[in-house]
């Protein structure tokens, strides 16, 4: 459906800013309805005050989603959107505007123009730009004592009319999570007993008109939630009127167990906490003979819901953003544990839509940093053939195939008379795994006229090769890999390992297990990866390539790979952990900002299965 002629794009004021707030209203007949959407930024809409519809844009703006929700009409529609504006790495900065429709028995009956009465949603502070996190973006401030304005006219924006479907289901708000609330001081400690991804749900009385401090994380820190991390600010604000509050923020999802709520005067708590945001998803059941595996496989898949918003999300409490390699590893999850596949196609397709057009994929998207991890691009072509080889479905390769190649041909001109492909420069993160020797963060500040020593990474070399047959899979292209293997013996072997760098000598088990994939290394390099103590260990994330390799090896690793995992992942169970963590190291890890839910860390729910087929055969 594309929207008719009548209905345009439309803002509350002519002149838009960044961190904005507006209301839209129309009349609808009774009955049951459908709205057609897009928008910039993120949009509640209400029938009669009542929320039935609310989503995040998660869209380039050369590339616009239109959503649709059916509801049932009470007779009025309010539409409230928040312009973000603000680049981060959830979000790419456009014009303000919202276009609507709405239809009965498919009749169009309302529509956004120039006539839609509008205001400059106040209750909201605009402009504010308190910023949570630099990925996430963002806070907010509301005002339940604020007057409203005057509703007006709307005014005409300029904005592309070309939509796609999202094809994807709409999000579900659930029931209150459960909480237990503690007095502490002079603020209110606030459990919800596990990690938890969802709204603000604000339900209190209050003694007197006061502004309110609510700040929330995934642990604690001397009984209270952390609210300041480095730059980091996880908290939202509201100033409540004298009496009986009640609020609920359908804007900003937060990602935490833990709030902690700052009242100068006392407050009455019927309730304070989240209501869980949840893509919807039909489980596959699994069971377990082993009390433990199963445990694991649970708090894997809930992981896995936690980080299922507008699209995968590396963490919920952090970052929110959908990034190549967290995605791949939910993605060869959920092929296993949920029983359609729409949601990995949908991401496929939103990772092709980028606005950077230099061939690489940005670090996110949507993403209006122009960071780029050119691993993070060539894993964007084993996503594309594990869809395929999981799925079956070829359809998308028409849409996909372009990407897949600009990706591939920037990675072959890269190609030096050696045979190898250096480090890339500047605006480049050459990011492996969070581990010494690997992460290279000190990328991420370098500026365009900053110096560049050439180098080559073992990792990128070894990755390239071992994703060359995936691409001739889909597009018949082959590349010729005789001269890239010949320069990884000859450059990186050191004894019976592979040095990490040519400008470290440090050998790590990702660098061993890429070898081993990419046909360079033979058998003898898994014992060392397996066995070396003095081999920086895989990650969590990154010992998915470490299982496959040995998974790709004529001998039987399946019991090392479930006690490894069994191992990694008690730890964590027995730390109480009911998502898992980031790194190993939990929240110490990052300077106390290491996530405790990350999708990423899901991985034993695809290890779990297709080890049991490997024992089934």
């Amino acid at each position: 459906m594309r929207f008719s002629q009548q209905a345009k794009w439309i803002w509350a004021k002519s002149e838009y800013k960044s961190d904005d707030y507006a209301r839209f209203t129309a009349v609808l007949p009774k009955g049951k309805c459908t709205l057609n959407i897009s928008y910039d930024g993120n949009f509640a809409a209400y029938t009669d005050g009542k929320l039935f519809a609310f989503r995040n844009c998660a869209d380039n703006p050369s590339a616009k989603y239109y959503d649709s929700f059916e509801f049932f009409s009470g007779g009025e529609l309010t539409v409230d959107v928040w312009h973000l504006g603000d680049v981060s790495q959830t979000y790419f900065p456009a014009p303000a505007g919202v276009i609507f429709s709405v239809l009965q028995d498919g009749e169009e009956v309302a529509f956004s123009s120039a006539a839609t009465p509008s205001r400059v949603l106040n209750e909201y502070k605009n402009e504010y730009h308190k910023n949570i996190t630099v990925q996430l973006g963002n806070s907010f401030l509301y005002d339940s004592t604020a007057k409203p304005g005057e509703f007006a006219p709307s005014v005409e924006v300029n904005k592309s009319y070309d939509f796609m479907p999202r094809n994807m289901k709409n999000l579900v708000l659930r029931e209150r999570q459960k909480s237990k609330i503690e007095r502490s001081g002079d603020s209110y400690i606030i459990d919800l007993g596990e990690e938890t991804a969802g709204f603000l749900d604000l339900d209190f009385t209050s003694e007197a008109r006061q502004k309110i401090l609510i700040s929330y994380g995934e642990h604690l820190r001397g009984g209270a939630p952390a609210r300041i991390i480095g730059k980091r600010d996880f908290s939202v604000e509201y100033i409540a009127k004298k009496g009986k509050n009640v609020y609920l923020n359908p804007f900003r999802r937060l990602g935490c167990r833990y709030l902690q709520v700052f009242a100068s005067a006392p407050i009455s708590v019927d309730y304070i906490g989240l209501r869980p945001v949840e893509y919807p998803v039909e489980l596959i059941d699994k069971r377990f003979t082993d009390p433990l595996d199963q445990k694991i496989y649970d708090v894997s898949i809930r992981t896995l819901k936690l980080c299922m918003h507008e699209h995968y999300e590396d963490c919920p409490w952090r970052e929110q953003a959908l990034y190549n390699l967290d995605s791949r590893n939910q993605m060869l999850c959920g092929y296993y544990a949920f029983d359609s596949h729409e949601y990995q196609r949908a991401n496929l397709l939103l990772m092709t839509q980028s606005e950077n057009n230099d061939g690489l994929l940005p670090i996110c998207f949507p993403c209006g940093n122009n960071l780029k991890i050119p691993f993070f691009s060539l894993c964007y072509i084993q996503q594309v053939y594990e869809y395929v080889k999981h799925t079956g479905d070829e359809s998308i390769l028409p849409e996909i195939l372009p990407t897949v190649k600009r990706i591939m041909r920037v990675f072959l001109s890269s190609v030096d008379d050696n045979g190898l492909i250096p480090a890339f420069p500047y605006p480049n993160w050459n990011f492996y795994e969070w581990s010494g020797g690997s992460d290279n963060a000190a990328e991420i500040s370098r500026k365009k006229d900053d110096r560049y020593e050439k180098r080559y990474d073992l990792i990128l070399n070894c990755y390239f090769v071992y994703i060359a047959p995936f691409y001739t899979f889909l597009t018949g292209e082959k590349i010729d890999l005789t001269d890239a293997k010949r320069a990884i013996d000859e450059t990186f072997l050191s004894g019976d390992v592979y040095s990490l760098s040519t400008s470290d000598a440090r050998r790590s088990q990702l660098g061993q297990a890429m070898a081993y994939l990419a046909g360079v290394a033979d058998e003898k390099v898994l014992d060392s990866m397996i066995n070396d103590d003095s081999l920086v260990p895989a990650t969590l994330s990154m010992r998915a390539f470490v299982y496959d390799a040995l998974l790709l090896s004529g001998k039987d690793y399946s019991e090392y790979i479930l006690a490894d995992i069994r191992a990694r992942y008690k730890k964590m169970l027995d730390a109480g952990a009911t998502s898992f963590w980031e790194t190993e190291e939990g929240k110490d890890d990052f300077n106390g900002a290491g996530s405790l839910c990350h999708g990423w860390s899901a991985i034993p729910v695809y290890y779990f299965n297709i080890l049991e087929e490997k024992m089934q055969k």
